[in-house]
């Protein structure tokens, strides 16, 4: 008996452009929102989970990342819908991501995505739930880092810099308490903005995968 062969659903979509898309109130109230303003998503970002959640912060502490969208856009895939987690620009390379237990991956849904993404110039990627958690610590820290550089957007910087990258040269590392007054935050507060702007964009870096961010956290240059 001769097999079938089934045609592939087709796909569509409005628009390429991403956009993270609206999360109907019914589904916010059916998951573990999380809401934060980001840095690379210059916006106040929804996140479905707290995979996704800390994968952004991870996003975050990437500096070969330049953007990503949380729920970028709506594909239409035969009669179902599909909306990914992220969309990434990784060295330049839009990437679509979608966080799922390795066992819990609907092939019919993302096989079919990935072949029309491709066509289109994006990249697909299946990130497992995993190995996400497994860098919480890291992923917590950059957060932590996005709310203080957010909060304090405004604070001039600039100028400071180059002058905080000095004193790191010839230094096998600093701490932060090195940087940073601990028992007068505010008269280094500036100092401190900047440090974590040249930690987020790589021009410094830190072990951030075991302990919390504190004043003993080492600092280096690349």
């Amino acid at each position: 008996m001769r097999s079938v062969k089934r045609t592939p659903p087709k796909v569509s979509v409005a628009t390429l452009e991403p956009r993270q898309q609206p999360t109907r109130r019914s589904f916010r109230i059916a998951v573990n929102l999380y809401v934060q303003w980001m840095l690379k998503h210059p916006h106040r970002s929804e996140f479905h989970s707290r995979a996704e959640y800390l994968y952004a912060g991870l996003l975050e502490g990437t500096p070969a990342v330049t953007a990503f969208v949380p729920q970028p856009f709506r594909l239409r895939i035969g009669r179902r819908s599909y909306t990914p987690d992220f969309y990434v620009v990784h060295h330049g390379q839009p990437r679509v991501v979608e966080l799922k237990p390795a066992d819990e991956v609907d092939r019919s849904l993302v096989e079919p995505a990935e072949a029309f993404l491709a066509a289109n110039g994006i990249d697909f990627e299946v990130v497992d739930n995993s190995s996400v958690f497994a860098r919480v610590m890291e992923a917590e820290n950059w957060l932590e880092i996005v709310r203080v550089l957010h909060a304090c957007r405004h604070v001039p910087t600039e100028s400071l810099e180059p002058q905080l990258l000095d004193e790191f040269r010839g230094q096998p590392f600093l701490q932060l308490d090195d940087v940073i007054d601990p028992g007068d935050r505010d008269a280094s507060m500036d100092r401190e903005i900047a440090l974590f702007r040249l930690l987020h964009r790589g021009q410094l870096q830190a072990d951030f995968a075991d302990k919390p961010l504190d004043f003993t956290t080492q600092v280096w240059l690349p």
